[in-house]
């Protein structure tokens, strides 16, 4: 187990020794966005900039806009709290940056919602031509990391502090936008992205003994594939997206849109953060807000009780 940004730490180094316009921008946090190896292996090709976001977002644009792909890595909060420069000089000028927002979530505990990256996916949902990805495991961050590399679009990574299984069997192949069934089920759809993925598959493993099996489905980018997420839906009573991010502006509206467009469309519910977060340990924090697997188990219980048949 390890967590999705060590595991793009890693995967970033082995990539750009292929890749040589892989360049890094950081923001004073390379040991703690994992971006300490690259500036090591490729010190030529590492950009400091200090506690400064806004600038090292405009580094990066102008590297992009050179045939350079940048990868600007900070604290998910703290990077996307600089949106005006994104908005301005990323996204209207469709700059290849690559935003590497890490700590999302409830995980950075006690460093309380100061540093908590719980905004971060309504932001770079408004902007039309940004892609948003986030990793389940480290086979799906190496896969992304090696997409990202090669593509020019502009996109925003978002990773996490916490250490993951993985949830994805052998030959997992990553493709943008289609959503991937992690553990098959009936009656009850559970969508997540990122670290609540394997939470979720760890509440179907408690749901079983009750005799209640969901599907779970891994969303690991946005925007998602129309087409794939209502055959998913199809077949469901109910749908349950859990999210490690405010309750409003992420994965939720993303799938809301479309599940209230079905013509027979099952239950929509969400399991997310309603306020600004807490300080405390991260075990506490998600069993707070009952993103743990008792909390995201109980939910789906609750949810096939209260449904009309």
């Amino acid at each position: 187990m390890s967590s999705t940004r060590d595991w793009f730490g890693t995967a970033l180094v082995e990539i750009a020794r292929e890749y040589d316009h892989v360049v890094v921008v950081n923001c004073d946090l390379a040991k703690a966005t994992r971006t300490l190896p690259f500036k090591e292996e490729f010190p030529d090709r590492f950009f400091e900039c200090g506690i400064a976001e806004a600038n090292a977002i405009g580094v990066a644009a102008g590297l992009a806009q050179e045939g350079f792909r940048p990868f600007v890595a900070s604290f998910g909060h703290f990077l996307t709290g600089k949106f005006l420069e994104i908005f301005q000089t990323v996204g209207l000028n469709d700059a290849g940056v690559v935003l590497v927002g890490t700590h999302a979530g409830l995980a950075i505990g006690r460093d309380g919602p100061t540093q908590m990256g719980l905004r971060d996916l309504a932001l770079m949902r408004t902007l039309p031509n940004v892609r948003v990805f986030q990793p389940a495991d480290g086979a799906e961050t190496w896969q992304m990391t090696a997409h990202l590399a090669t593509d020019r679009r502009p996109s925003y990574l978002r990773l996490c502090r916490q250490s993951l299984p993985e949830v994805h069997a052998d030959g997992y192949r990553f493709r943008f936008g289609i959503p991937h069934v992690v553990r098959a089920g009936a009656e009850v759809v559970v969508f997540a992205m990122g670290g609540t993925v394997p939470v979720a598959v760890e509440a179907a493993g408690r749901l079983a003994v009750r005799g209640i099996a969901p599907t779970v489905v891994n969303v690991a980018s946005l925007p998602v594939d129309r087409a794939t997420v209502e055959r998913l839906v199809g077949g469901h009573r109910q749908v349950l997206v859990v999210e490690d991010h405010y309750a409003v502006g992420g994965l939720a509206d993303e799938l809301g849109r479309i599940v209230l467009g079905l013509p027979d469309r099952p239950r929509f519910d969400v399991l997310a953060v309603p306020d600004y977060g807490q300080a405390g340990p991260p075990e506490d924090l998600y069993r707070r807000y009952r993103l743990d697997a008792p909390g995201i188990a109980d939910r789906v219980a609750a949810l096939l009780q209260d449904a009309p048949r």
